[in-house]
């Protein structure tokens, strides 16, 4: 079984966009790492906002409200072949605040790193969410987009406490607010325009991972949303990966078209 990098990454993909539920931001530095750990310099960071990073997360950040921004991004991607990027941090609540994708982009272009990975929503670290009308914030040089769903959100009540925007879910699934979520409310969501690849960039290849497979029966949980996204119409992802971040397990993963 591959691990959860090579199930996902393949050579092409230089920046990498990531949405969803809970789990981006353990995935975001946890594939920085893979880069790091194949000679690879990359970047990553946020377009909305995320906690600031243990230093096994990433052992530098460079501000862009700072002086000698870019000396510093070149300084951590020559000694550690990582760095996070951020405009600053709030003095309030310890979080990083992202850069617009012009910004990032033009940072990507201008700096010696190999990769990119970045954090493109928020969920609130809830397991299942439906995108607001101003997000994700997705660059348009995405090769990569991974949507999380986080496997416990199956068969729980869709309400406000175990979902994020669980009005907008119940409208774009199918489920009414109060029921229990699906495999099939998840499939709806998948295939919906406004779903989960929304904000997916036209020619990015586009994956739909299913976290936490090591709670109980998590695998077949992610099975019965593959299997009832093959019913429905629009737009699918282009494969999906079934693995445990807690574990650094990958348990599953295929194409949704075969």
């Amino acid at each position: 079984m591959k691990t959860i990098f090579e199930a996902l990454v393949s050579d092409n993909d230089r920046c990498i966009a990531i949405v969803g539920g809970g789990g981006k931001t353990t995935l975001m530095y946890y594939l920085a790492q893979e880069f790091k750990k194949r000679g690879l310099r990359v970047i990553s960071g946020t377009t909305t906002r995320i906690l600031y990073p243990d230093p096994e997360q990433s052992s530098g950040v460079a501000f862009s409200d700072e002086g000698g921004f870019f000396k510093k991004v070149e300084k951590y991607l020559a000694d550690d072949c990582h760095v996070t990027v951020a405009r600053n941090c709030s003095e309030t609540g310890g979080k990083l605040q992202g850069l617009d994708c012009r910004e990032i982009e033009e940072i990507f272009t201008l700096s010696t790193a190999e990769r990119m990975v970045l954090e493109a929503d928020g969920a609130r670290q809830m397991p299942l969410k439906a995108a607001g009308d101003n997000e994700p914030v997705v660059c348009r040089r995405t090769d990569l987009f991974i949507a999380v769903v986080g496997l416990e959100s199956i068969g729980k009540a869709l309400l406000d406490e175990n979902v994020f925007r669980a009005d907008l879910v119940a409208e774009r699934s199918g489920t009414a607010l109060g029921e229990v979520v699906t495999p099939h409310t998840v499939a709806s969501l998948m295939c919906h325009r406004e779903g989960l690849l929304k904000g997916c960039p036209e020619g990015a290849r586009s994956c739909v991972f299913f976290n936490k497979s090591d709670l109980n029966q998590g695998r077949d949980k992610a099975r019965a949303v593959v299997a009832a996204a093959a019913s429905l119409s629009g737009r699918k992802p282009d494969f999906w990966v079934c693995a445990s971040l807690a574990e650094k397990s990958c348990d599953e993963y295929g194409s949704m078209y075969l």
